[in-house]
C-alpha cells in the first residue's frame, strides 16, 4: 500500500501542473495519462498473470483518492484501467488474452447505459446503438456496453427478465461523439459513444449476471469480489478528495479574509468555526464507514465467503453515504467562502462544480440510498446491480 501511496505522491506535481489544460481540452492531458500507466496506477485491478499489481480494494481507494486530491479528473480516469480490468474477468480466455495478451497498460471505456441493440449471428453479435459517458474514451483502445439480445422486434427473455450481454469492441470501431459541455469534471472526457452494426464476437462477450466463472488468468479473491463495490471504489474516493480539498481551500482562505461588513476575520467568525468543525466531522465519518465496510467484506471474500444481499446494501449504502457526505461537505465550505469562491480562480469554485456533477453518478446518487433501504426491508431492490 504505501508504496503506491508514494507512487501516486510522486506523480502530484505533474497532475496538477496539467490540472487547468485538462479542464480546457475536456480529456487529460498526455504526460497525465502516461503516468497513470507506466506507474502501475491503472494496472491495480489487473491480474498478476497479465501483469498486474491485483491490490485490494481498499488499497485500490485510497490510491485513487489521493490522486485526485492533486486533480479529481486524474482519480477518476483510474476506472479506465480498473474496473474495465475488473469486468474483463468475466470474459472466454481467450477474449482477456486478446485485450491484455500484448499491452498490460490498454485502458478499457465503459459506458454501461442504455443497452444498445444486438443480433445474435455465427460466431458472435452484431451491436447497434448509443450511449453516454464513456469516460476516457479517446485514450482507451477498448470500449464496453451493454446490449440487450433481439429477435426480430422483441428482445429476448428468461425467466429473470431480458437477456442483457456486456460486450467489448475496440474504440476505433465506435463513433466518438463530442457532447461533454458540462458542469463539473470537464477533464474526464466522457463523450457519447456509438456502434453501429459492429461485430463483435463470442470470446469478447460475455452474459451480465451475478453469477459467473472467472477466466483462468482472473483466479483471486479480488474478482469474487461484489461489484458493486468495485465500481464505488473508484467513484467515492475521488469526492472524498475533493471535500478534503475544499476544507482545506476554506481553512487557507480564513486566515486572511474578512467579509463584506464584519469587523471579524472568517476565521473569527462563530458561525464559520462551528461549520467547519461539523464538516471535518462528516467527512471523517463517512471515510471511516467506508473505508471500515469495504475491509470487512474484503476480509469475507479472502476468507471464501460470498457476500449476502444484506453485506451488498452495506458496501453501497458506505459508498452513497462517503459520496453524499463529501458533495454536502464541499457544499458548506464554498457557502462559507462567500463571493470569494464565485471565481473561476477559486479551486473551491472548482470543487463545487466536480462534487456536484459526481453526486449524481449513477452507483452513488442519493436514490441509491432507496436501493439500501428496499434490501434493509426486505423488499427486491428495483436497482438489479445491487446483486453483482
Amino acid at each position: 500500500m504505501s508504496e503506491l501511496f508514494h507512487t501516486a505522491r510522486r506523480l502530484g506535481p505533474l497532475i496538477r501542473a496539467h490540472a487547468d489544460q485538462a479542464e480546457r481540452d475536456r480529456r487529460l492531458s498526455a504526460p497525465v495519462v502516461e503516468a497513470l500507466s507506466t506507474s502501475g496506477l491503472q494496472r491495480m485491478f489487473l491480474p498478476r498473470a497479465f501483469g498486474g499489481l491485483e491490490v485490494d480494494p481498499v488499497t485500490c481507494a485510497k490510491a485513487v483518492e489521493e490522486v485526485a486530491s492533486f486533480d479529481s479528473a486524474a482519480g477518476w480516469a483510474l476506472q479506465c484501467g480498473n474496473t474495465g480490468a475488473w469486468w474483463c474477468s468475466r470474459l472466454q480466455k481467450q477474449g482477456a488474452e486478446e485485450i491484455y495478451g500484448r499491452d498490460r497498460d490498454v485502458l478499457v471505456a465503459a459506458a454501461l447505459h442504455p443497452p444498445q441493440r444486438a443480433i445474435e449471428v455465427g460466431g458472435g453479435y452484431r451491436v447497434t446503438g448509443r450511449a453516454p459517458l464513456a469516460s476516457g474514451i479517446h485514450d482507451a483502445e477498448w470500449l464496453l456496453l451493454t446490449a440487450l439480445i433481439f429477435d426480430g422486434d422483441q428482445p429476448r427473455t428468461t425467466p429473470q427478465g431480458p437477456q442483457i450481454l456486456a460486450i467489448i469492441v475496440p474504440t476505433r470501431e465506435a463513433q466518438i461523439i463530442d457532447t461533454w459541455y458540462t458542469l463539473g469534471m470537464r477533464g474526464t472526457d466522457s463523450n457519447d459513444v456509438a456502434v453501429d452494426n459492429v461485430f463483435v464476437p463470442a470470446s469478447r462477450v460475455f452474459a451480465l449476471t451475478p453469477e459467473f466463472e472467472p477466466n483462468s488468468y482472473f483466479t483471486g479473491p479480488l474478482y469474487k469480489f461484489p461489484g458493486i463495490s468495485e465500481v464505488a471504489v473508484i467513484v467515492a474516493p475521488v469526492l472524498l478528495a475533493i471535500a478534503r480539498g475544499a476544507i482545506s481551500e476554506l481553512q487557507e482562505l480564513a486566515q486572511r479574509k474578512t467579509p463584506f461588513g464584519s469587523a471579524k476575520g472568517l476565521k473569527d467568525r462563530a458561525v464559520v468555526q462551528a461549520t467547519l468543525a461539523k464538516a471535518e466531522a462528516l467527512l471523517r465519518a463517512a471515510r471511516l464507514l467506508f473505508h471500515e465496510t469495504l475491509r470487512e467484506n474484503w476480509e469475507r471474500t479472502v476468507a471464501g465467503e460470498r457476500c449476502t444481499l444484506q453485506q451488498r446494501g452495506d458496501l453501497l449504502l458506505a459508498g452513497v453515504h462517503a459520496a453524499q457526505t463529501a458533495a454536502q461537505v464541499t457544499q458548506m465550505m464554498h457557502g462559507l467562502a462567500g463571493t470569494s469562491a464565485i471565481y473561476t480562480r477559486s479551486r473551491l469554485e472548482r470543487h463545487l462544480r466536480d462534487a456536484q456533477t459526481l453526486r449524481h453518478h449513477g452507483f452513488v446518487a442519493e436514490s441509491r440510498y432507496e436501493t439500501v433501504g428496499q434490501i434493509y426491508l426486505g423488499v427486491e431492490p428495483e436497482f438489479p446491480l445491487v446483486h453483482f
